[in-house]
Formats: structure tokens, sequence, C-alpha cells
């Protein structure tokens, strides 16, 4: 299941861009790679969030090939803390039993053009 997982990664890191064909690769000079990431039951990743002061933010669909009408082919689900600007993403597949988280930062900042002309009166 942990190599099922990782290589979804694989695939979310470049269809997150939307590149869906391995002529996108070589034309912009991509690569596979491996990233570590740290998996758990999703009651216990969700035990860490809120233990951790995190609420989900948002939730998308990776799909198939990296078209918006593909099957779905995992989960990301983006989580902030908004009294210490902390986020963390995880991603899981639609029959997965596992959740990973795929990273975490710190210090977020937000664009202030995409947050006046999308959430007047947001305030993270």
């Amino acid at each position: 299941m942990k190599k099922l997982l990782l290589s979804i990664l694989g695939l979310l890191l470049l269809t997150s861009v939307t590149i869906a064909e391995e002529s996108e690769i070589k034309k912009y000079n991509f690569y596979w790679d491996e990233v570590p990431v740290v998996c758990g039951a999703p009651e216990e990743i969700d035990r860490w969030a809120n233990d951790k002061g995190f609420t989900p933010l948002s939730l998308s669909y990776g799909k198939e090939g990296g078209d918006p009408d593909g099957v779905v082919v995992y989960i990301v689900v983006y989580y902030l803390n908004k009294s210490n600007g902390e986020t963390f993403a995880t991603v899981t597949t639609p029959t997965g039993k596992d959740v990973c988280v795929i990273f975490r930062t710190f210090n977020l900042q937000l664009n202030p053009e995409i947050m006046e002309q999308y959430a007047p009166g947001l305030n993270l």
C-alpha cells in the first residue's frame, strides 16, 4: 500500500500542475523522483491534526491522466492552522486505507491579489 501511495505521490507532483503526457515531462525537462512521506490511518492523521490545531481548508481530486474528466485516482486535503500559519497536505486513494502527509510548511503567505479577488474580508 505504501508503494502505491508513493507512486500516486509522484503522479500528484506532476498532475497537480496539469501535466498529463510523457511528452510534457520531456518538453519541460521534468523527472520522476521519490519523496519521503509519513502515513497513517485516517483517524490517526485526523487526531494529530486536531491536536496541532489544524483545520481542513480544501479538498481536491487528482484525475487519471491529468484529465479533468478522468477517473479520480487520488484525493488531496490541504490543512491550515489559522493561529500560526502552518499548513500540511495529505494524499490518499479512493480505496486506500491509509493517508499520507506529503508536506508540512510554516509561515504561510497568501497572494494578496487572490485574496482580494476571491475572499474579501477573509483574515487568515
